[in-house]
């Protein structure tokens, strides 16, 4: 049995390289290899039975055959190259190789082929189960078939039964999770391949911890046909390079199955006594040491900042009134004085709202954020600066204002007006910072379609049963199926009967329905019977049957390859046809960018299509924030280049360390809290259970409250714990009211520090990273390379993975290398949650964007879109005490600590926790060393404020005047309500900022009344202290957010 066709034998080439076919291929695919490939390479193609010459073989064989006539025939360094569903037998075949301790290959090449762990539908999935026409269709759609083939029936039908085995083995594959190989891998994947998405060829990075290379290449699907002579130049460089370093590929060699997970992979697994060991500090090659504290910084980071310049926030300003107010509130000037100075402010603040409302810039934002604010542009552009001041007129300028100060005070990520960019930390350079801008403001654009409106679509064209029929029925994710009954959370298990489980046990998510009821072990007598089950099914809540779209960004992939997966060629052709229309008006709208008209007659015409089409109204969830209202959004990268040097790292590594321990101590402290919570609540239920297992699900619905309820909860307290810490390291309990700033030096705080928050060791995975947004003052680029800088902590998201976010990971140029860094830092196994579609601020742009190869989704309620094999319902837990720790059990064995169970909603809290100061009337600038981790802050009420009730533009200026006196507040502020979700800038100078001042005051008190909070802070950076640049010499307010590893506990310099 001749298991390998050779073009020509080259036992001297230094390297091998084994070539397994695309699913109906043969050895002769790659005929042309070897010429190509040149002296230093021996092709070996590998005939697989069943085919070509070995046609009258059975073509069923096993993976562990395969390796070991690989492994046989290996007699000097090689590597395995497969297409499509050679790519996955490859990597099977290496991983038998690293199980029965075979010599490995250097590299393991994949082309056209998804990541053995992705689940997401492929233009190909499902063939061994349709009827030869649709096959045949399908192949030839996706390139799969030799030009003429079908002119040929002879051979066609010698052909069949070879793909219905092949297309049997793509369609029956079950990934197993295990190490990482130890083995390089590089991807390939076409451009305009229809059954492989890029996402999809880069998710190999999951699978490997010895290096990963994606390389795109122009073609479809078999552009190893098309492109060789370029795939081939790449192989050859690569493998020639990885012969001649002579590096084993299997240096660090792993264990074999993910029980016997390596000490980094334990953060979330196994042990109930779970603390977790961080890597040591600068030991990841993504990762550097943040001086000598033990702490280590991402090499990443990311730059975020505003779309409009800095200095547009000083348009309003007024000096000249503010001073004859100030002068007339002491009785030192007339009032015909101020009155005059007055009209004059209030008139110039009037053009120049005119003035912006026509502003292409302003305009397209606004379009973007509300187009229903338009009118009020409008009206204000078309009236211009002397129009009467009457209620509209005053009300569109409070609008416009709004708008104004976001864009060009907040670093948001959020469109053009609010871009990042990633950026690059670097102790190698000996600047504080390399910044190259580019010629725009914007590098990259995308405009996206939010989830909900793409499950509007499907939901739509799934009411025809000729298009559902073709999409796989999904069990509800928070259920699970045991002995004939279907466990439901809170909830009694609901019997089956013997056909209803049957079919339920078919149920994987990815049979299509037509599959399911055609299988006999279902025990049907007719499809139509089969659909109605599934039809009752759904009725009683138990399945869902839709296109499952997940509610992240790759919605729109899912969505194209379930209506290619229609096998309905009619009904395939309507949903594509709308589906096209539905992307092209979508596509009109980035193709409007830079042109507001264009841009809000697109995105009327998105609104009237998508309404055609669905049925449905394009937005929802008016008013609320966070909330994907519109159908679509854009993001986009900011056009500049930075690296950030040695002397940062310097500065900030002492005043960082100061609170990366605190935020330590929060983290576990916060853990042990709700712990102590946990321990409670299951003693009450085990007793409940008569000393048996504890059932997490019905656990998890008592701890809800403790999260998210108006009550006492354990954040709270260790909340107050954390602010009072502070105050003592700070000093600020004995400090007087009207004290002036606090600055201290970290050298002489350590003794206090070591006290205030003594080191412990996080024992959950979340515990270890800390993202901290520090905005660097400094007047211009130049000043920041002499080091004339002073960096202000925003805010510091303690235990939060904040690169882990789709608004964040598309301007990055790898991010399998993310992904790969995130796991490598917490472990593997970690419990994600899956979310329902209305949890509050989950939308697409929000959507984790970093999940590992291991990682599970938790599912507590029905949540769409999750990876069947990923799912751990609620109900297949169970809870016991080991040896004084809570661990959770699943019904597969795999163990976690409690705790690391609710690591999602404890760094929730971690977040809103870090608070440096208690809610004192007042609390000073606090400076450690040079860095400022408080800004001066004054608190006060909207009843107390004064203005609330003043009249009349006039009176209110007075009140506002009189009100920043009595606190002494700085011109320029930032002020947060109660009632409002972010802070919003204020010029106290200005009159109009006055009158929008009192106007969200007076909404406020209408909200909740007078005790609402009034939270005012001073601005820190200022409009001049803004250094990042365009290409027209404007700047612009910024933040850096770094991610920060935890360093072993006691090992930080004291």
């Amino acid at each position: 049995m001749n298991w390998f066709v050779s073009p020509g034998s080259r036992p001297q080439a230094p390297a091998q390289l084994f070539c397994l076919p695309y699913a109906g291929g043969g050895a002769s695919a790659f005929r042309r290899w070897q010429a190509a490939a040149g002296p230093d390479v021996e092709v070996l193609p590998v005939q697989l039975p069943g085919r070509e010459n070995r046609i009258g073989d059975d073509p069923d064989f096993t993976v562990a055959e395969l390796a070991t006539v690989i492994a046989d025939r290996a007699d000097r360094p090689y590597a395995v190259y497969g297409h499509s569903m050679g790519g996955r037998l490859g990597f099977e075949v290496v991983r038998e190789l690293r199980r029965t301790g075979r010599e490995l290959p250097v590299r393991l090449y994949v082309g056209g082929a998804r990541a053995p762990h992705v689940t997401a539908a492929s233009f190909f999935d499902g063939l061994s189960r349709v009827d030869d026409d649709e096959l045949l269709r399908r192949l030839a759609a996706g390139g799969g078939l030799p030009d003429g083939l079908l002119d040929h029936p002879e051979l066609v039908e010698l052909l069949l039964p070879l793909l219905r085995a092949d297309f049997g083995r793509v369609d029956s594959y079950r990934y197993l999770p295990e190490a990482p190989l130890p083995v390089p891998v590089v991807a390939f994947a076409g451009r305009d391949d229809r059954a492989v998405s890029r996402e999809q060829s880069a998710a190999w990075a999951e699978h490997t911890a010895a290096g990963f290379t994606l390389h795109e290449l122009d073609g479809g699907h078999f552009f190893l046909h098309d492109r060789l002579p370029e795939l081939l130049r790449l192989i050859r460089a690569d493998l020639t390079a990885a012969v001649d370093s002579r590096i084993p590929a299997d240096a660090a060699p792993a264990p074999a199955c993910a029980d016997a997970a390596p000490a980094a992979d334990r953060a979330s697994a196994v042990d109930p006594a779970p603390a977790v060991d961080p890597a040591p500090a600068g030991t990841g090659g993504h990762r550097v040491p943040l001086g000598d504290t033990g702490w280590s910084v991402w090499r990443d980071a990311i730059l975020r900042g505003t779309g409009f310049p800095a200095d547009g926030l000083t348009r309003f300003a007024a000096p000249q009134v503010a001073a004859a107010a100030d002068d007339l509130l002491d009785g030192d000037a007339p009032a015909d004085r101020f009155d005059k100075e007055f009209t004059e402010a209030v008139r110039a603040a009037a053009h120049r709202c005119s003035e912006l409302a026509a502003d292409p810039l302003l305009r397209e934002a606004v379009t973007w954020q509300n187009r229903g604010a338009l009118v009020a542009l409008d009206g204000l552009a078309r009236s211009g600066g002397d129009a009467a001041r009457n209620v509209r007129r005053r009300d569109r300028e409070r609008a416009l204002l709004k708008y104004w100060q976001r864009y060009a005070g907040k670093n948001e990520t959020v469109g053009f007006f609010g871009p990042s960019c990633w950026v690059t930390v670097d102790p190698r350079q000996p600047e504080v910072a390399r910044v190259e801008h580019g010629a725009a403001l914007t590098r990259r654009r995308w405009v996206w379609f939010e989830s909900w409106a793409l499950s509007a679509y499907a939901d739509r064209i799934g009411t025809d049963p000729a298009v559902r029929r073709w999409w796989p029925p999904r069990l509800c994710a928070q259920l699970s199926v045991r002995d004939r009954e279907v466990w439901r959370p809170g909830r009694p298990p609901v019997p089956l009967s013997p056909v209803e489980a049957a079919l339920l046990a078919a149920v994987d998510g990815h049979r299509p329905a037509y599959d399911l009821v055609a299988d006999p072990a279902v025990g049907l007598r007719r499809p139509e019977d089969g659909y109605a089950l599934l039809d009752r099914l759904v009725a009683r809540e138990l399945l869902t049957w839709d296109a499952a779209l997940p509610v992240s960004p790759d919605a729109e992939a899912v969505l194209s390859t379930r209506i290619a997966a229609i096998g309905d060629e009619p009904a395939r052709l309507a949903a594509q046809a709308g589906w096209d229309r539905l992307r092209a008006a979508r596509d009109a709208v980035a193709a409007a960018a830079g042109d507001p008209d264009r841009l809000r007659v697109a995105l009327d015409e998105l609104d009237d299509t998508f309404t055609a089409l669905t049925g449905a109204a394009p937005r929802r969830r008016e008013g609320q924030m966070y909330a994907g209202r519109t159908i679509c959004y854009e993001d986009t990268s900011r056009d500049l280049d930075a690296v950030f040097g040695a002397p940062l790292l310097a500065d900030l590594a002492a005043p960082l360390d100061v609170l990366l321990r605190a935020a330590r101590w929060l983290v576990q402290a916060l853990a042990q809290a709700y712990d102590a919570v946990f321990r409670s609540l299951y003693e009450e239920l085990r007793a409940e259970a008569g000393d048996g297992p504890v059932a997490l699900s019905d656990l998890w619905f008592l701890v809800q409250g403790l999260f998210w309820g108006e009550g006492e909860r354990p954040v709270d307290a260790v909340a107050a714990e954390f602010a009072g810490r502070w105050a003592g390291l700070f000093g600020l309990d004995t400090r007087p009211a009207d004290a002036g700033p606090v600055r201290l030096r970290v050298a002489d705080l350590a003794d206090r520090v070591d006290a205030t928050f003594p080191a412990t060791r996080p024992t959950w995975s979340n515990a270890l990273l800390h993202s901290p947004d520090l905005q660097i003052c400094a007047t211009d680029v130049d000043a920041l390379r002499r080091g004339e800088y002073t960096v202000v902590l925003g805010e510091l998201h303690a235990g939060w993975s904040s690169f882990d976010c789709s608004v964040f990971t598309p301007a990055h140029p790898d991010v399998e290398r993310l992904r790969a860094a995130l796991a490598e830092d917490l472990g593997a196994r970690r419990v994600r949650l899956l979310f329902p579609t209305d949890w509050p601020r989950r939308t697409s742009r929000t959507a984790e964007a970093l999940t590992g190869p291991t990682d599970r989704h938790l599912t507590f309620l029905p949540a769409p879109g999750g990876d069947p094999a990923r799912l751990l319902p609620t109900v297949d837990l169970t809870v016991t005490d080991e040896r004084g720790d809570l661990v959770a059990t699943a019904t597969d064995g795999q163990r976690w600590p409690l705790v690391e169970i609710f690591a999602e909603l404890l760094s929730a809290h971690a977040v809103d926790g870090f608070k440096l100061v208690a809610a004192a009337p007042r609390t000073p600038r606090i400076v450690l060393d040079n860095l400022v981790v408080a800004r001066e802050t004054w608190r006060t009420t909207v009843g107390e404020c004064g203005f609330a009730d003043a009249r009349g533009e006039r009176d209110r200026y007075l009140a506002v005047r009189a009100w920043r006196r009595q606190l002494g507040l700085p011109e320029q502020v930032y002020v947060k309500l109660g009632t409002e979700t972010k802070p919003c800038f204020v010029d106290l100078s200005s009159p109009a900022f006055a009158n929008m001042l009192c106007a969200m005051v007076r909404a406020a008190r209408v909200d909740g009344g007078d005790a609402v909070s009034l939270v005012v802070s001073e601005m820190l950076p200022t409009p001049d202290q803004a250094w990042v640049p365009d290409a027209a010499g404007r700047r612009y307010f910024s933040e850096l957010r770094l991610q920060i590893v935890d360093a072993p506990a006691g090992e930080a310099t004291r």
